[in-house]
């Protein structure tokens, strides 16, 4: 009797164990985040330059707003992301159906500009498909249908 309780509560620890490192490893608590701050958040207070001189208090504030002022101008694979956020969070994509995967366009998602108008994606996966060949998928997104394949 008393082997049969060791041999249960073995298992069940082991089992436990088990459960509890599967569990860790699947643990994705930022799953879905790009790694950019909400719309109208403030990014330029999160980015630190090593090589800058030290600021404290109004000087810091001044030259924060400078920095955001001056990354939202520069060019590379960041620049305009706070005026994309802000954009895309007031206009009303023309469409209501992704053109690339056949879903409803989920409101959440971020919008995209094409010929000067906004159009949604139904999921994740879309907007970089589009990105890489804008000019392919654009007339669909615009006349509101779903491309046939």
């Amino acid at each position: 009797m008393t082997r049969n309780i060791f041999i249960f509560l073995g298992t069940f620890v082991a089992g436990a164990l088990i459960a509890l490192v599967a569990r860790a490893a699947m643990f994705a608590p930022h799953k879905g985040h790009e790694g950019h701050p909400a719309p109208g958040g403030d990014y330029a207070a999160m980015v630190s330059n090593p090589l800058a001189p030290a600021n404290t208090g109004a000087k810091q504030a001044e030259n924060t707003s400078a920095v955001a002022t001056a990354k939202a101008t520069a060019s590379g694979p960041h620049a305009g992301h706070g005026a994309a956020a802000t954009t895309a969070a007031t206009d009303k994509p023309v469409n209501t159906v992704c053109a690339i995967c056949g879903m409803d366009v989920d409101p959440k998602l971020p919008t995209l500009e094409y010929q000067g108008k906004r159009i949604g994606f139904g999921c994740k996966m879309c907007p970089p498909k589009f990105k890489a060949e804008p000019d392919r998928y654009g007339p669909f997104y615009l006349r509101n249908e779903v491309i046939k394949k």
